[in-house]
């Protein structure tokens, strides 16, 4: 008799632990399995994104020591297999190439400034897999288009030298397009990013202080070639997009009305049995 009221109570604590799993975790990719194992690949991506904004703090205030210790954890998750199942292979391959740059930094002493740009694209990078739609990388639609503009403004003035103003003002432009290629990798956007790297390069070419004459045309069409691939990269509507594999899913969780379902039935089992029980323990009939 004991077991009609026993073994609902048990199923009925299962369950409710598994709807507050579902609950709790149910903004992981993993729903309430991220929840119960902490050691799942959303949980290292928690970690790489924490670690990479740890190391990006270490370097912007120079502490060497901080950074090592920052660095050979990045250097361990990016070995882990399960977390590599996110993302893709190029956007993995950049961000150990950006390790390994800062590694050559740390150990042959140079000034931080030279290998704070590497701690920047592994801190944008880890956050495009980790935030999806919302990630960082997102916002330099506006500041590359900005650049574009400032780089035309340079290239049409009247006084001074208007080569040497759009070459200065293009240095910044090519700093902020390689912040945003590691994320930009992991969104899918390999193809379009390479192109928006290229056309860079080549209006970097035109505008060489080896050349004394610049076809002004030459350079306009480069100049808008380079906005054209810039609104490529951040295109929404593009198939190949990037909703990364940690982004929130947006229909509904089965799963948890079914464990909801299941603990309400179980409940009224256990409260039946142990109706059950106090009117015949043991399966005795009082007289």
């Amino acid at each position: 008799m004991k077991s009609r009221m026993i073994i609902p109570f048990i199923v009925c604590l299962a369950m409710a632990m598994g709807t507050a799993g579902v609950a709790w975790g149910g903004a992981s990719p993993e729903g309430s399995y991220a929840f119960l194992f902490s050691s799942g690949p959303y949980h290292q991506l928690e970690r790489m994104d924490e670690t990479a904004t740890a190391l990006y703090t270490a370097a912007y205030t120079n502490n060497r020591q901080a950074a090592f210790a920052e660095l050979q954890k990045i250097h361990k998750l990016l070995g882990n297999e399960m977390l590599r199942s996110y993302g893709n292979e190029d956007g993995w391959s950049a961000m150990e190439n950006d390790a390994a740059a800062i590694e050559r930094a740390l150990t042959s002493g140079v000034k931080h400034s030279l290998w704070l740009e590497h701690t920047v694209r592994l801190r944008i990078g880890a956050d495009a897999l980790i935030n999806g739609k919302g990630a960082l990388w997102h916002q330099y639609k506006v500041l590359l288009n900005h650049d574009v503009n400032a780089i035309k403004l340079a290239w049409k003035r009247q006084a001074g030298d208007p080569v040497a103003a759009a070459r200065a003002t293009m240095q910044g432009l090519r700093e902020h397009a390689a912040r945003i290629e590691t994320a930009a990798m992991f969104a899918g956007d390999s193809i379009r990013m390479k192109e928006l790297m290229e056309r860079i390069a080549y209006a970097g070419r035109l505008l060489d202080e080896k050349q004394s004459t610049v076809a002004k045309t030459e350079v306009d069409q480069s100049l808008e070639a380079i906005r054209m691939a810039v609104n490529g990269v951040f295109l929404e509507d593009k198939q190949t997009s990037a909703v990364p594999a940690v982004a929130v899913p947006g229909s509904g969780q089965p799963l948890k009305w079914t464990l909801m379902l299941g603990t309400l039935i179980s409940a009224v089992l256990t409260w039946t049995g142990w109706r059950k029980y106090k009117a015949r323990p043991y399966g005795v009939k009082k007289l």
